[in-house]
């Protein structure tokens, strides 16, 4: 068996969709086509083929979506989609050689992270992917919000996307960083136009408009798409300087929601604690449920590139703090990939080094790492995930690190998939 490994051509495409669907089946096969023709931020380098005696079996995306760390500084991240082989030539390592060859295209490219998402994660796991939570939540509205509830000077219309995208693009980024979202999506401007993006949910249904000065000004918005029951969220952003926004966009949702006899059901992707689910779940007299899964999996190509990108933030954090006066060394080593950083503050400078000198050394695994730097552990939650591991961390140790890591949320919306 001959196995060449390589980019397709550009007149391949049509043979790489269809091998996308021979390997998937033919329901995602519109996904397929504006995957590779309408979207962006697509070209033929990040498609990484397996040809078996001529013949290409084998397909590997590595999409090019660099995301938000703490909605201020931006990760280089390549996105793995697409990992599909032909069935009658599965079982033969193709796919494992794909994934290596993109692990070093992403080298290459110096994305920082990578991110997937998948049922089957020990597969993933040998290649250091972990696990990360994503959370989704699901109410039933019981009582229908009057109009009146629609906070002074705010009102909700659909949305028209030419007139209204240079709005909707300063709110996904003031919400982004007023919120400390990390892994959304740093967009492109031309990405939310795009056929591929618009067909996964990024198609914003809901404006909410308020009266500033006698202008109406775009404040929110929401992508919501009717389902039998009521409404599903891909996708919901508001400017954090007004917050009633969360209050006109949950009125307007929640009465849509019980339109032509339905049940009310709203449920879709969100951070944890976000304002919106929970201001909906108060208006209606609704239960809130959160639900967590770890579909997500997330990649650490390089850790030093990682906590140096984000060492101006901690910085900043430790200004704000007024905590110029902690001094300490960490050395992070990671299980897989293994590598090694160290993380050390003096004087409320932060510099990063790849030798392994520091006061303590934090032997953790990629899991491990990343929900203290992604924000979905404290670090006196952490430094208990370590205690078990026989590392201690003093609470001094703690403390500085709580400064480094805060405790954050983090999405990653439904249109921006790969």
């Amino acid at each position: 068996m001959s196995v060449v490994v390589r980019n397709p051509r550009q007149e391949e495409l049509a043979t790489v969709w269809e091998v996308l669907c021979g390997a998937f089946g033919e329901e995602p096969r519109e996904r397929f086509r504006r995957q590779i023709w309408e979207d962006s931020t697509f070209e033929l380098e990040q498609i990484r083929i397996a040809e078996v005696d001529g013949k290409i079996v084998s397909h590997v995306w590595v999409a090019e979506r660099p995301v938000f760390y703490r909605g201020q500084v931006v990760l280089p991240m390549g996105g793995i989609g697409g990992v599909g082989t032909l069935p009658e030539y599965r079982g033969r390592g193709l796919a494992t050689l794909l994934l290596e060859d993109a692990i070093a295209y992403m080298e290459r490219k110096g994305h920082a992270i990578s991110m997937l998402f998948t049922g089957i994660n020990p597969f993933y796991a040998k290649l250091g992917w972990a696990d990360f939570p994503e959370w989704r939540f699901r109410l039933q509205v019981r009582r229908v919000p009057d109009e009146s509830e629609m906070p002074e000077k705010y009102s909700v219309r659909p949305c028209e996307l030419e007139k209204d995208l240079p709005d909707l693009r300063a709110v996904y980024k003031s919400h982004s960083k007023g919120l400390q979202l990390s892994l959304c999506h740093a967009r492109p401007d031309k990405f939310w136009l795009d056929g591929h993006p618009q067909y996964l949910g990024l198609k914003p249904s809901h404006v909410v408009v308020k009266e500033i000065s006698g202008q109406k000004r775009v404040v929110g918005y929401a992508c919501a798409f009717p389902t039998e029951q009521g409404l599903r969220l891909s996708e919901f952003a508001y400017d954090p300087q007004h917050p009633q926004a969360v209050v006109a966009m949950a009125v307007a949702l929640a009465r849509e929601a019980k339109t032509d006899g339905k049940d009310g059901l709203v449920e879709g992707i969100t951070p944890f604690m976000h304002p919106l689910p929970q201001t909906l779940a108060n208006l209606t007299g609704a239960t809130l449920w959160h639900q967590v899964s770890e579909h997500m999996m997330l990649r650490v190509n390089n850790l030093r590139q990682c906590l140096e990108l984000a060492s101006p933030l901690m910085e900043k954090t430790l200004l704000e703090a007024k905590a110029d006066n902690l001094s300490g060394s960490f050395c992070f080593s990671l299980s897989q990939p293994e590598q090694k950083a160290v993380l050390e503050v003096r004087s409320g400078k932060v510099t990063v080094r790849e030798d392994d000198s520091a006061e303590v050394t934090l032997s953790v695994t990629p899991r491990e790492f990343c929900l203290l730097f992604f924000g979905s552990v404290s670090a006196w939650q952490w430094r208990h995930l370590l205690a078990h591991k026989g590392i201690f961390l003093d609470e001094r140790q703690t403390a500085l690190l709580s400064l480094l890591f805060p405790n954050h949320p983090s999405v990653y919306w439904g249109g921006d998939h790969f």
